[in-house]
């Protein structure tokens, strides 16, 4: 059977689009870029990769196994794709954004070690600005899908307010609303660590080693709710031999 022409010209300009954003682009500018070079005229937009669809595409192609693997590594594989995107220091040349993501990291697991859903937070705070950098916030959540916890994607969602917060630019009854969320206190330590790693300046670790951290946490979690099961079938097994 031959293809839809639009179908191959959808993975053409989905392939050249990745490709631009390993240059250093946006996915969704790239894809409108790819989309002028290749059919050279106007191409209607439910023929167009989605910005998100360019991105998947971007971390296959700068790593191989990306989609592949479980959660942690599907989240390493979009993670991966900001080494691509130039973040602006303060008074600094400009690094990447992954650098300043590990740094946010490393900053948040100094305080709270043992938080997975807030270091997860930190780590992929960034991911939307390698597919959109207008709707960074949005692109991201987006793009991380179900592979994040309710309460990460809350961190991510709420960091700019709590960057304002910080700046005391925040509206009055949004501050109420912030204040008054039992994750206040966490979330103005994300602000405040991604505002100090944009100072520049502070180490890192690898993506790897940031991934093994939060694996380490999710194991114990699993090997803890398996702990605490076998411990109340046991209860359970005393309790009904009691009855007998």
């Amino acid at each position: 059977m031959a293809r839809d022409p639009a179908d191959k010209l959808r993975r053409r300009i989905a392939a050249e689009a990745a490709r631009g954003v390993a240059g250093g682009s946006d996915a969704t500018r790239a894809t409108f870029r790819a989309a002028r070079r290749l059919a050279r005229g106007w191409v209607p937009p439910e023929q167009l990769p989605t910005p998100v669809e360019v991105h998947d595409a971007a971390a296959r192609s700068l790593a191989p196994q990306a989609g592949a693997g479980d959660r942690l590594d599907r989240i390493a594989a979009l993670v991966g794709v900001l080494e691509t995107v130039r973040h602006e220091g303060g008074g600094r040349p400009a690094s990447d954004a992954l650098e300043h993501a590990l740094a946010v990291f490393c900053i948040v697991h100094g305080e709270r070690p043992y938080d997975e859903e807030l270091l997860t937070a930190a780590l992929v705070h960034d991911v939307g600005s390698a597919i959109d950098r207008r709707d960074a916030v949005g692109r991201g959540i987006e793009a991380l899908g179900d592979l994040i916890m309710p309460r990460t994607r809350w961190f991510v969602e709420t960091l700019p307010a709590a960057r304002a917060y910080d700046d005391r630019t925040l509206g009055q009854r949004a501050r109420h609303r912030l204040e008054a969320h039992p994750d206040f206190l966490d979330v103005l330590l994300l602000a405040e660590a991604d505002r100090r790693a944009r100072a520049g300046g502070l180490p890192g670790p690898t993506l790897d080693d940031a991934i093994s951290i939060l694996r380490g946490l999710v194991d114990g979690d699993e090997a803890a709710a398996s702990d605490d099961a076998t411990a109340g079938d046991e209860t359970a097994g005393a309790g009904a031999a009691a009855i007998d």
